[in-house]
């Protein structure tokens, strides 16, 4: 599923967007009408495309392409296409030169934008190096995690566990699939492994003593 964050004050064009890209069953919609709302779902959903404008009612679109450019760790590398109403040379060398990757024209086509769209979506990574849920996001390539932009430090097991679970959230697991999985060949390890690893893990993470169910004798599921 691919992220798209349409950030756009006008209501009305963000349920002109929604329609249009709920055509594409692979698009997640995401929405904000400001950029501090923008800011908020970026730390949140790291989403892969951003439909900016850039003239919002707290600021500058650019603000969050400098954001973005500069800040990878936390909000990874989406591709932004702006909509704007001006298409000037100078308008449009100003808006590459601030960081988006393309531009669309106010009011848009809808067949045009679903073009320009798709070339950015045939160029998401498929394994991507970010994995998000909630306010956590955590880093395959260094195994590492922020947690509302705070680093916390989990073991390779308990990356390994959290990661399993947001991959299949929604899905019960079951203590043997959790084991064949984290602890792979490491026949010696007994079921009581699953349940400290947990502990450690709802203790660094309170927000897993909500989200995160154990189903006795079946196994976990995260909500």
């Amino acid at each position: 599923m691919i992220k798209v964050l349409t950030i756009e004050d006008s209501e009305e064009t963000r349920d002109i967007l929604k329609i249009i890209l709920s055509e594409e069953k692979s698009i997640k919609f995401l929405e904000a009408a400001s950029i501090k709302e923008g800011m908020e779902i970026l730390k949140k959903e790291t989403p892969e495309i951003i439909l900016l404008d850039l003239s919002l009612p707290d600021g500058n679109g650019s603000y969050i392409c400098e954001q973005i450019k500069s800040n990878s760790k936390y909000f990874g590398s989406p591709f932004i296409l702006a909509l704007t109403a001006e298409t000037s040379q100078e308008t449009v060398n100003t808006t590459l030169e601030m960081g988006c990757d393309d531009y669309i024209k106010k009011p848009f086509d809808s067949k045009e934008l679903l073009i320009r769209l798709k070339k950015f979506i045939v160029r998401v990574p498929q394994n991507k190096d970010i994995l998000t849920y909630e306010n956590m996001k955590l880093f395959s390539s260094d195994k590492t995690m922020l947690y509302e932009n705070e680093p916390i430090e989990l073991s390779k097991n308990e990356f390994e566990l959290l990661s399993y679970f947001i991959v299949n959230r929604g899905l019960l697991l079951t203590r043997e699939s959790i084991l064949n999985h984290v602890w792979k060949e490491n026949f010696d390890i007994s079921d009581k492994a699953v349940d400290q690893c947990l502990k450690r893990l709802r203790k660094k993470l309170p927000i897993l003593n909500e989200v995160l169910i154990s189903k006795r004798g079946f196994g976990y599921i995260l909500k």
